[in-house]
């Protein structure tokens, strides 16, 4: 069973390695270990202690049990697309922004064909900026994009309130922005106590 891991841990790093397309030299310089123990730990002669193991997770952006499990690089391939798809992902973002404006123009473009248009219809676009925002939030955190996360997740909580203030704005609700320091505020620490858990 021991010599089985050794074998597991080797295949998942070689080919960690290779897509970073790294030598073995490189990988050991960056995690401050000489070659040849890179060199053992890829041959399945040898395993690199726990430390070792964390810190090559962080360096690829894998997690632990990444390295001790079977096949990983095809597990992982059914959930998360290569980094190569970055375009992809973030066409996929785009589209789905602009259906929520295709969204909040339709509703504007049916009000004001109504028999007695309200004059709030421009408000359809001002509720498409926080939507979008979530939208963005959604994708950006299923597709690991950390800084998109907070920037986004930021912007939603803004123009969220900023929406509020504007639906409401004949009651002068300007202190509802007070709401926004202590949310902004969470939305960093989260980010932290997230990547702390990562």
């Amino acid at each position: 069973m021991e010599t089985n891991l050794e074998q597991i841990v080797a295949v998942n790093l070689t080919e960690l390695r290779k897509a970073q397309k790294w030598t073995q030299a490189e990988l050991a310089e960056k995690i401050n270990y000489s070659d040849k123990s890179v060199s053992k730990w890829e041959r399945g002669d040898a395993l690199p202690d726990l430390k070792v193991l964390h810190q090559m997770a962080e360096l690829f952006g894998v997690t632990l049990d990444y390295f001790v499990t079977e096949n990983a690089a095809k597990e992982m391939k059914k959930f998360d697309f290569p980094k190569s798809e970055k375009g992809y992902r973030i066409g996929v973002e785009l589209l789905a922004v602009c259906i929520v404006w295709l969204i909040a123009s339709a509703v504007y473009l049916y009000g004001a064909v109504s028999p007695s248009p309200s004059k709030l219809l421009w408000l359809a676009f001002i509720w498409a900026v926080p939507a979008s925002a979530l939208v963005l939030t959604c994708f950006s955190s299923k597709w690991k994009f950390r800084v998109c996360v907070i920037v986004f997740q930021s912007i939603l909580c803004w123009s969220f309130l900023a929406a509020i203030y504007l639906q409401l704005l004949r009651l002068n609700m300007w202190m509802i922005f007070l709401i926004g320091i202590p949310a902004q505020a969470a939305v960093i620490l989260w980010a932290q106590i997230r990547h702390r858990l990562n």
